[in-house]
């Protein structure tokens, strides 16, 4: 095979491959300022407020702890 007919871009030619070093803002997510202030206010969060952020958290531990919150706001709505 004459592999060194085809020459491969030093960089990434496309912003898909680009996307891991954007900014989280960029790609959708809750820049860190966001998450403080969110955090600040979690605990006399209501649900809407914690469903509408929860999408934005892209740190996977965080993720689960706030979506534990909703789970024991709903919990304490449905009385179970």
């Amino acid at each position: 095979m004459a592999s060194d007919l085809i020459d491969e871009p030093e960089e990434p030619s496309s912003p898909a491959c680009l996307a891991h070093e954007a900014d989280d803002a960029y790609m959708g997510f809750a820049t860190k300022a966001e998450i403080a202030s969110f955090l600040a206010g979690l605990e006399t969060a209501d649900a809407e407020q914690i469903r509408k952020m929860l999408p934005r958290i892209r740190d996977d531990v965080l993720y689960k702890k706030v979506r534990e919150r909703l789970a024991a706001i709903d919990s304490i709505k449905s009385g179970t």
